[in-house]
């Protein structure tokens, strides 16, 4: 930050933005129910990683696990479960062992919804 002057409001300015994010994200995640929860995080990571199939949907090809996405929306491992399970039966979603595919992004995000 000494070198280039200009970086240095720059990066304060970001950290301040992903701490009042993280903030409201916690103030929301504390009442929210595990669906929303889940549901948010998984639109966080399509729009961070998701790559655009088109009919396929949305594909996040990460090693995703249970318990990495219960960490995500601060719940447990079998709650998320229940509730992806729930997603893949009503398709909004499908997934395998290292990937899961957004099929009804509109559906995810009436999901994620605060009602």
């Amino acid at each position: 930050m000494v070198e280039n002057p200009v970086v240095g409001p720059r990066v304060v300015d970001d950290l301040a933005a992903r701490l009042s994010r993280a903030q409201s994200d916690m103030g929301r995640q504390s009442t929210a129910t595990v669906e929303r929860r889940v549901a948010r995080a998984l639109l966080r990571l399509a729009d961070s990683l998701g790559e655009d199939r088109g009919a396929q949907g949305l594909l996040l090809e990460v090693p995703l696990s249970r318990a990495d996405l219960a960490g995500l929306a601060r719940s447990t491992p079998e709650s998320v479960s229940r509730v992806m399970s729930a997603l893949r039966r009503e398709g909004v979603i499908d997934s395998g062992r290292r990937w899961t595919s957004i099929l009804d992004r509109d559906a995810l995000e009436e999901r994620a919804e605060d009602t």
